[in-house]
């Protein structure tokens, strides 16, 4: 290789040294290139030169580097135009030059490091300085880059790393804590797609009251479908109390946006009732029709009389009609039979004793809500004779007991005359009407509703239409308290006590609330060896029923009732048979109101 001291042209290319740049063109059988790679070769003093094998020379290039004018120039001769220029190039391509060499020692060297080939095809390992500190990235193996031209080396783990890489290899995974919902194929359409609504997730648009509407709602605080349309109107009341219209904006429009995300967060809470979507939907349909050039506050003041006027309409007067009319129907000596709780019956059976008619109420109640409790202490309150009993002894309690009557509440009525309402009527319902074909005599079974809860909606079973509760619910080994006249004070409960209230304690049904399989002081009963009459028989292999395979808890909330175990559906606008109830949706409905 020529010396870039030397300016001989003959020494197989020409130097340039105006300043401290030097630029050598090699010859083609320089041996330090390789593959057109610039190599470190060493020189004669042990100085290290770096050589760059460029583009392949052409013919132009090859004039430039050895134009004899340009040799003149590094004489000292006076410098034409021409030659200046060709002298600022040639200085130009010595540092390009210089910097593609440095770019190219520098990839060579971490491919050295990592015991890439060298320049005589060994693999050249650089030993590496111990570290005093010890970095958290030690402690977990990690892979390293590498030029896409070397190849992956093994990581090298010291023997403690390699003892704990070892131990976590040999570990058991633990068990996670957080179980998936197991959920009945059937039934999956039901279960929530997104967790209930809580008070942190909740968005700065959703109003207080909603947030505490729809807490209250997914606890089961607030239940029963006029309780919740009533309370759901009342929320929305105070929403458009404080909402203020932005400027721009049309209320009509605005507030119909502004009311959504409050739906869409109480229906997040707990899946909407009949009755609250009739009631949404006709207060959307108010609030679209409301003309633009009036005033916000005029506005607002016209929805909340409308919202005061709907409920007292719709509800509290309908009920008292519904009251009204199904206490003519109660007569002296009837045995009726309820199921659950509904503020309508309640509302009939307490009108009914006050205007002197002597009656009993047997009461039917299930787990694991026991509604029955509340509605059995009010009307016990109130001074009625009442019976309690779970669902479980329903066939008992209407062979035994001469039924003549039963009161059913509703959440809703159907477009094809069928009932829905809490899981448990229809069974309730069934046993009336079978009742009345053994014993030869007539059990009318009643529907309580108001116009409120009538949907368009046809639904052939208890699977499409529905609403799924908490199945832990049903694990729970709490039992119903024993209700009697005499220990619940109120107007009439001495007398009711002194009517026969005491005998339930001999009677079956009262076996089903709680004390059912109870021994008797220094005796032992015949079934002592029935699992199902222990203490804990509640809850007897549902501890863990989500580690168990193959175990699923299903607790569905409402059932349907077919039109043909129902004799008559009363409501504000009179008494009908079932299948009227499409009828009076055409007319009155609501739920054509808005798509």
């Amino acid at each position: 290789m020529a010396d870039s001291n030397s300016s001989d042209p003959s020494a197989g290319g020409a130097s340039l040294n105006p300043t401290a740049a030097s630029f050598t063109m090699p010859s083609a059988s320089d041996s330090n290139l390789t593959n057109g790679h610039a190599q470190p070769a060493p020189n004669g003093e042990g100085q290290s030169k770096v050589t760059v094998n460029s583009q392949p020379r052409t013919a132009e290039s090859a004039g430039k580097a050895t134009d004899p004018n340009v040799a003149e120039a590094g004489a000292g001769a006076k410098l034409t135009g021409a030659q200046l220029k060709k002298q600022k190039a040639a200085e130009k391509a010595a540092r390009r030059a210089e910097k593609v060499a440095e770019k190219g020692a520098q990839a060579q060297v971490p491919a050295q490091t990592q015991g890439g080939p060298g320049p005589s095809g060994t693999k050249v390992e650089i030993p590496r300085r111990p570290s005093t500190t010890k970095r958290e990235s030690d402690s977990v193996p990690q892979l390293r880059r590498t030029p896409s031209g070397s190849r992956t080396l093994p990581i090298r783990v010291g023997s403690q790393q390699q003892q704990q890489q070892q131990t976590l290899n040999s570990a058991p995974p633990e068990k996670e804590k957080h179980h998936e919902p197991k959920k009945v194929g059937m039934f999956s359409h039901l279960y929530p797609k997104e967790k209930r609504a809580t008070l942190a997730g909740a968005g700065r648009e959703i109003h207080p009251a909603v947030l505490a509407l729809g807490l209250q709602l997914r606890d089961y605080v607030i239940c029963g479908g006029n309780a919740r349309c009533v309370a759901t109107l009342l929320a929305f009341k105070k929403v458009i109390q404080t909402y203020t219209t932005p400027s721009g904006v049309a209320l009509s429009r605005h507030l119909l946006t502004h009311l959504n995300h409050q739906i869409a967060y109480l229906r997040n809470a707990r899946p909407l009732s009949t009755s609250q979507g009739n009631s949404i939907r006709w207060l959307k349909n108010l609030i679209s029709t409301q003309p633009v050039e009036a005033a916000d506050s005029e506005a607002k003041q016209s929805l909340c009389e409308a919202i005061d006027l709907y409920i007292r309409e719709r509800i509290t007067l309908a009920d008292e009609v519904i009251a009204r009319e199904a206490t003519e129907r109660i007569e002296d000596g009837d045995v009726i039979l309820t199921y659950a709780k509904s503020s309508i019956v309640e509302k009939t059976l307490i009108n009914a004793h006050r205007q002197g008619k002597k009656f009993k109420v047997i009461v039917v109640d299930s787990r694991p809500m026991f509604e029955g409790k509340n509605h059995a202490r009010s009307l016990i309150r109130a001074g009625l004779r009442v019976q309690y009993a779970l669902l479980t002894a329903i066939a008992d309690i209407v062979d035994q007991e001469a039924v003549t009557k039963c009161f059913l509440g509703a959440s809703a009525m159907l477009g094809n005359g069928k009932l829905l309402s809490r899981v448990g009527s229809a069974m309730v319902a069934m046993m009336a009407k079978e009742c009345s074909k053994n014993k030869s005599r007539n059990v009318p079974v009643i529907v309580l509703c108001e116009t409120v809860k009538f949907s368009a909606k046809a639904v052939l079973d208890s699977i499409i239409l529905n609403e799924l509760g908490d199945a832990d619910a049903l694990v729970d080994s709490a039992q119903p308290e024993v209700f009697s006249s005499t220990n619940l004070s109120g107007p009439g409960a001495a007398a009711a006590a002194s009517k026969g209230s005491s005998k339930k304690s001999g009677s079956k049904d009262k076996d089903t609330t709680g004390k059912a399989g109870s021994k008797k002081p220094g005796g032992k009963d015949k079934d002592d060896d029935d699992p199902d009459d222990k203490g804990d028989f509640s809850n007897a292999g549902l501890e863990a029923w989500q580690d168990q395979p193959g175990l699923f808890l299903l607790n569905i909330m409402y059932d349907v009732t077919p039109a043909d175990y129902l004799d008559l559906v009363i409501c504000e606008l009179g008494s009908l048979p079932p299948e009227a109830v499409p009828v009076v949706n055409g007319v009155h409905g609501d739920d054509q109101a808005i798509a």
